[in-house]
């Protein structure tokens, strides 16, 4: 059996560098808040600014990344990633900045549906689980960057230089995994399509499972989308916490979901995925509601963290699902994550966007009750379709009859 730790390290380090990017963008939404004198609605456009450009995207990025490879795809969109990131905060101008976001956005989405499809390459390839330990990464470097940023704000130092200190290790560590990556092999129907020109087109029942898997992802996005654009300004303008502080509410749910995402592989494989997602589901409504509550800063902090270890293990689900389900209808797992991935991720546009202009009406504790319906209706979502689909919504009708032990998550890696 091929070795792919080399390769699933180089995949983590490309995710750590996407999500260590997008935790300084995050917490850094409060500086760009100041220099600019924006209100909530208007500073939701910079929000919307990268969440778009990442819709934008998805249309053409499954294409493009099973024509020249998700390995490739990772590293060319990852060298644009961190590229277009290090110049946010010198922008002097408003509207220069939004279209510098919109480019960092796109560069960021391919990013990230071309480091999930080489897992589920890699997975396909090694009978292993390994997406929660990958996911795990991302929430590590949103992690490192909650830190870097809370530090630097803390230090009194040029926020301008943080992203440029930041972007450029990223860049060097997008040049040196693209020597470990692997670009996967065309599938059977790309193969067909090629030899006719025409493009493979989706098994039906295949596309509509996916288009579900991506209307449950939407709602766990807007969580994670809220959490990681608001949690600095919730921590400043409703928790009080002073500015050393303003980046541990994002910090706190960064850890959560990164322990959670590196221990979930081994969780995923011991219990039910109707166990792991009805446990997600009471544990984020429970965190949510200590941050609503707004006792003290360490209460909200300590919200935040319940929130993400309940959280962690959502989109891992969803997305392993959707590449392993793409595979078994025989085509490549960056076309069925760009169909899923298109849609969840208007769910971190809607999540800045809606919780914005509702601030500015109730203020910002009341729109942040919207979360608690998204966590409601994802895993109520997956619950429901799992009963529908005989516990097994990664396998299609006609296969499920020659698996009827697939009750476990395990059985979709």
């Amino acid at each position: 059996m091929l070795d792919v730790n080399p390769a699933r390290l180089a995949t983590m380090a490309t995710l750590f560098c996407n999500g260590l990017l997008y935790a300084t963008w995050g917490v850094s939404v409060p500086v760009i808040k100041e220099k600019f004198g924006l209100s909530e609605g208007v500073l939701s456009l910079a929000m919307a600014a990268v969440a778009i450009g990442g819709i934008a995207t998805m249309a053409a990025a499954g294409r493009w990344i099973s024509r020249v490879g998700s390995g490739t795809a990772s590293v060319r969109s990852g060298i644009l990633m961190a590229l277009s990131a290090g110049p946010i905060l010198l922008m002097w101008d408003f509207g220069g900045l939004l279209v510098l976001l919109f480019i960092y956005g796109m560069a960021t989405a391919a990013n990230d549906v071309a480091a999930n499809a080489q897992v589920a390459h890699l997975e396909q390839i090694s009978k292993r689980s390994l997406i929660g330990s990958v996911h795990g990464s991302f929430s590590a470097g949103g992690l490192a960057g909650a830190l870097l940023a809370s530090a630097w704000a803390a230090g009194n130092v040029t926020p301008a230089l943080n992203f440029i200190c930041v972007a450029m290790p990223c860049l060097l560590a997008m040049v040196l995994a693209a020597r470990f990556l692997r670009n996967d092999p065309l599938t059977h129907r790309e193969a067909e399509g090629a030899a006719s020109g025409a493009h493979p087109g989706l098994d039906k029942e295949a596309g509509r499972r996916l288009r579900t898997l991506g209307a449950l992802a939407f709602s766990a996005l807007v969580i994670e989308g809220a959490f990681y654009d608001w949690a600095a300004v919730y921590m400043r303008d409703i928790a009080h916490a002073n500015a050393g502080w303003v980046g541990f509410g994002y910090a706190a749910f960064a850890i959560a979901m990164a322990m959670g995402r590196m221990g979930g592989d081994w969780v995923r494989d011991r219990y039910s995925h109707q166990a792991v997602i009805a446990t997600s589901g009471a544990l984020s409504l429970a965190g949510l509601t200590v941050v609503l509550s707004n006792i003290s800063p360490t209460a909200v902090i300590a919200g935040f963290f319940i929130t993400g270890v309940g959280l962690s293990n959502v989109i891992p689900v969803l997305f392993s699902t959707a590449g392993k389900l793409a595979n078994e209808a025989g085509w490549a797992a960056s076309q069925g994550l760009a169909t899923t991935t298109r849609i969840a991720y208007i769910g971190l546009l809607a999540g800045p966007l809606v919780i914005g202009p509702v601030a500015e009406m109730v203020g910002l504790q009341l729109a942040m009750v919207t979360l608690m319906a998204a966590v409601s209706a994802t895993c109520g979502g997956w619950l429901l379709l799992s009963k529908r689909t005989d516990g097994a919504p990664w396998m299609l009708p006609r296969q499920r009859h020659v698996h009827p032990s697939c009750n476990r998550l395990s059985n979709s890696n």
